[in-house]
């Protein structure tokens, strides 16, 4: 077994609607290891990418702990969860996010700018990952010439330009025809066989079940099922 590196007990996010508490994430006990491809999968309103905002410290439990490597992410500053975020974690998100008016060069170069790569390096550094996912003949292209495939595999050398210790994936494939996913599932894939940990939130179990180490299947909030390597077994 590889080394645990996050592990969360009893994480909770509740929220007022009207007069309602919505229990979009409700005691969750989850670990996460180091190398293995993780995939919460769930329909919409689940909690699954609630979870996923949580693990990245992009929002904070109502109650209970997230711990990365025996940290408690929550009782870090501010300036250290913005810090873990841009050493350790990678993003990447159903809608791409963007910048329409630059190159797949620049997007890309943008995950440089804020840890003092020198601009050279920067260029170099996200021209080689480009090339690496196949998109040495687009640098120059900005968004909207570029499929959707292509523009997620910019996103994705966004999120790897600066070699995180983990990538978080918000439904990959959400905006991607069966080509584009299945390029996407293989890319992913193939990262994770390199050594890179992941963690996909999808709808889709079958595209979970081609890829994934482990599934956690998740219902109003809660871990209703983990599958492991094809068997299927009930969570307590």
């Amino acid at each position: 077994m590889n080394k645990l590196w996050i592990e969360t007990a009893n994480l909770c996010r509740h929220y007022k609607r009207g007069s309602s508490t919505v229990k979009a994430v409700d005691g969750v006990d989850l670990q996460i290891y180091q190398g293995e491809y993780l995939a919460i999968v769930g329909s919409s309103g689940s909690g699954k990418s609630t979870i996923l905002n949580m693990l990245a410290g992009l929002d904070t439990p109502t109650s209970g702990t997230v711990h990365v490597e025996d940290i408690d992410l929550f009782k870090m500053s501010k300036k250290e969860i913005a810090s873990y975020r841009a050493d350790q974690i990678g993003m990447v998100f159903q809608s791409f996010n963007l910048i329409p008016h630059h190159t797949a060069l620049y997007n890309v170069e943008m995950a440089l700018f804020f840890d003092n790569t020198p601009r050279t390096e920067r260029t170099q550094k996200a021209k080689a990952m480009l090339e690496s996912l196949g998109l040495g003949e687009r640098l120059d292209h900005k968004p909207a010439d570029l499929s959707g495939g292509e523009q997620q595999r910019v996103a994705v050398a966004r999120a790897l330009v600066k070699t995180p210790t983990v990538l978080f994936a918000d439904e990959p494939t959400g905006n991607l025809d069966q080509k584009n996913t299945n390029q996407i599932a293989e890319l992913l894939s193939d990262l994770n066989q390199k050594g890179l940990t992941i963690v996909i939130v999808t709808h889709d179990l079958q595209f979970a079940k081609n890829s994934a180490d482990r599934i956690i299947r998740m219902d109003y909030g809660k871990i209703v099922e983990v599958i492991k390597n094809g068997d299927r077994n009930e969570s307590s």
